[in-house]
């Protein structure tokens, strides 16, 4: 502003060159007097009039060029800004990745991310945040320069993950509270998806009196009526999987548009082979089910995925499931004596022959040679006695993810039997009903639980009718609340009980397998129970289909492990991440964080698979209902900034109000003409009246 004292030139020309009048007495001319009197007067006028309209213009340009502005707040007409405390969140969740012809939503944030920067100067400090789930911080407080931006923008790179503004925004908020500038900024540049904002949390954050100083701008990323279709889930419906059975999977596709019906064509894959297809049709902001069903031929770790065509988001057309198939079961049969008949063997012998399970059998007497960790289902079989050891043993297994199955025996000790139920929370052991041999009296088997995964695939109708199944005695059972029968009897007392614990499965059944006890050694409803008990018991252990979404932390624990304990996490050959267990006790856990990519993940002990884990992106992210006129009740105070107008002018306006320099270059301009018609006018009338 010191350029306002170049005003008093005019008024220093004005003086030096002031016309000096000689006076000379003339006696005859004295009407002359009166003429001069008059043109000094009107000369005296112009050269006022063009001293204050020349002041007038330099007074203009100064003002001009110092850019005052109008302001609605305090500190006056002319003001200097101080140096700003800024706050940028940037949001390139998974929905910022749908593409249009000029490229993703993404680029267009980078772009206004990037036009953004005219609106600071040196001396400000800069952070940036990327409201992603879990959020990020690109840059932390640093000073104005443009390699913020170069940085910030290389490392804003499309993802899988969530969008957690509120999150961001209370970070940001906890930044500028701490911070020692007196003027802070919130700018935040999103696309505003009404799935990753807690609007009421929102609202109460910014209404606090402590954060009235900060003054937030909001750059909203619109998003088109685009044509999307989601994979929502995908489910494993057979919860029991067998290799050359039919497996059924179940997905959820949904139509985001909310005008057009859109097809595609949906395709399943394992271990990357694709085995089936349909094409799916669905409504406008339709949520459609869709069955496939197929031949599985792989045992083990079975990687799958559903995919459709492409779209304009193409991250959400694949969704990722696994599951396990068991190569063989290893099962243990103890019973009391080499001459004892059971029906067992010769129920699961074809299931033995295809190798699907194998069989050992072991007496009473010799049970404590036998490592129970090398089996995968212990079958307990016509033991009167149950030795406190026996079952302290059968419990640790199971807990560890065993399965064990209990048929009892004619004359057993009950004390000894109540002990088992009671550790294993099946219930009390009550008096034995009916007599063994005696088949004028008997109950039926009335009811069972027929959704259960040892059910399922039996009956064509759901639920079944089974054919009438005779018990002629049992040892009748008090269930306790933590199992669950999964056959009664017409008295309504339970025949087969499942009880968990932890990771293992135990069930027990109340009347022994023989034909004196009941009809099930005759009946073809036994083979396929068995078969199915012993098969679901058997694969408790494994960890298979667990899913987590993308930036979610992993966590399992496991028993029974060998060292050395060398664990890696592997998405492919390019992302083998190597993990440190933690120890508890004589189990390990596993945490893995670094999941940020989808796909089918293995975790592998000692170069062996030990658990499969699916991560997906999270479905909400495909939701495409979006905050707009709502945004400035969500953030009361804030500036929407346009997207026709130049950023950094938006932003300059609403810090100082209204700037004023284009309408001072206006007036200057306009008064220099009327100077130079004054001044072109004055010295016509001169010349005029001196030649007259």
């Amino acid at each position: 502003m010191y350029a306002l004292a170049a005003a008093a030139i005019p008024l220093l020309i004005h003086l030096l060159n002031r016309r000096k009048i000689k006076r000379i007495p003339f006696s005859t001319i004295q009407f002359l007097k009166q003429m001069e009197k008059k043109q000094m007067r009107n000369l005296r006028i112009r050269q006022l009039l063009l001293l204050l309209i020349r002041t007038a213009i330099i007074l203009l340009l100064v003002l001009a060029f110092a850019r005052p502005t109008l302001q609605s707040g305090s500190g006056g007409l002319l003001s200097e800004r101080s140096n700003i405390e800024a706050v940028i969140v940037l949001d390139n969740s998974m929905s910022l990745s749908e593409a249009r012809l000029s490229g993703t939503l993404l680029d267009e944030l980078r772009t206004r991310f990037n036009s953004l920067q005219d609106a600071f100067r040196a001396g400000d400090r800069i952070t940036v945040i990327q409201s992603t789930a879990p959020a990020a911080t690109l840059i932390k407080q640093e000073p104005f320069e443009s390699g913020v931006w170069e940085r910030s923008i290389q490392k804003l790179q499309p993802n899988y993950l969530k969008t957690d503004l509120n999150s961001a925004i209370s970070q940001a908020i906890s930044l500028l509270d701490q911070s020692v500038f007196a003027t802070k900024e919130l700018y935040v540049i999103s696309d505003f998806q009404q799935s990753g904002i807690d609007a009421r949390n929102l609202t109460e954050l910014f209404g606090q009196p402590e954060n009235a100083e900060i003054q937030p701008f909001l750059l909203n990323i619109p998003h088109p009526n685009a044509e999307n279709i989601s994979i929502d889930s995908v489910t494993v419906v057979n919860r029991l999987v067998e290799i050359n059975q039919p497996l059924r999977i179940k997905a959820y596709f949904r139509n985001h548009h909310p005008e057009n019906h859109l097809n595609t064509l949906a395709s399943v894959s394992l271990n990357n082979n694709r085995v089936a297809q349909q094409q799916v049709s669905i409504a406008p902001n339709e949520l459609k089910e869709v069955q496939f069903q197929l031949t599985l031929a792989e045992n083990g770790f079975v990687n799958g995925f559903i995919e459709t065509e492409s779209d304009a988001l193409q991250e959400d057309n694949r969704r990722y499931f696994n599951f396990y198939v068991p190569k063989r079961v290893q099962l243990l049969h103890i019973t009391p004596s080499d001459d004892f008949r059971s029906f067992l063997p010769l129920i699961l012998n074809p299931a033995i022959d295809r190798g699907v399970f194998g069989y050992q059998r072991e007496l009473a007497a010799n049970w404590s040679s036998r490592n129970f960790l090398e089996y995968d289902v212990i079958i307990l079989e016509g033991l009167d006695q149950l030795p406190e050891t026996l079952v302290s043993r059968l419990k640790s297994f199971v807990e560890q993810g065993g399965g064990a199955i209990v048929l009892p025996g004619d004359r057993i000790v009950p004390p000894q039997y109540n002990r088992l139920l009671e550790q294993f929370s099946l219930g009390k052991l009550g008096e034995l009903q009916g007599s063994p041999g005696s088949v004028e009296q008997f109950l039926t088997i009335d009811n069972f639980r027929w959704n259960h995964p040892v059910f399922e695939g039996l009956f064509e109708e759901k639920p079944g009718q089974l054919n009438p199944i005779e018990v002629y005695a049992n040892f009748r059972v008090n269930a306790s609340q933590q199992s669950q029968d999964l056959l009664q009897l017409s008295d309504r007392s339970p025949l087969l009980l499942e009880s968990n614990l932890n990771k293992g499965v135990i069930y027990f059944i109340s009347s022994p397998m023989q034909p004196q006890w009941n009809q099930l050694p005759t009946k073809g409803f036994v083979v396929p129970l068995l078969y199915r008990l012993v098969y679901f018991a058997g694969t408790r252990k494994i960890s298979d289909r667990q899913e987590i979404r993308t930036g979610e932390i992993y966590q399992s624990q496991f028993s029974n492990l060998e060292a050395p304990y060398e664990f890696r996490m592997s998405l492919s050959q390019e992302t083998d991440v190597r993990l440190t267990p933690e120890f508890r006790g004589s189990n390990v856990l596993i945490e893995f964080a670094e999941t940020a990519l989808p796909g089918n993940y293995r975790l592998q002990h000692n170069d062996q698979q030990i658990a499969a884990l699916s991560v997906n992106p999270w479905p909400a992210e495909s939701d495409a209902r979006y905050f707009s006129d709502e945004l400035p009740a969500l953030f009361p105070g804030s500036r929407l900034l346009a997207s026709d107008t130049p950023i950094a002018d938006q932003v300059q306006s609403s810090r100082f109000g209204q700037e004023l320099w284009r309408y001072l270059l206006i007036a200057a301009f306009v008064l220099l003409l009327v100077e130079m018609v004054v001044a072109r006018t004055g010295s016509k009338s001169l010349v005029e009246e001196s030649a007259a």
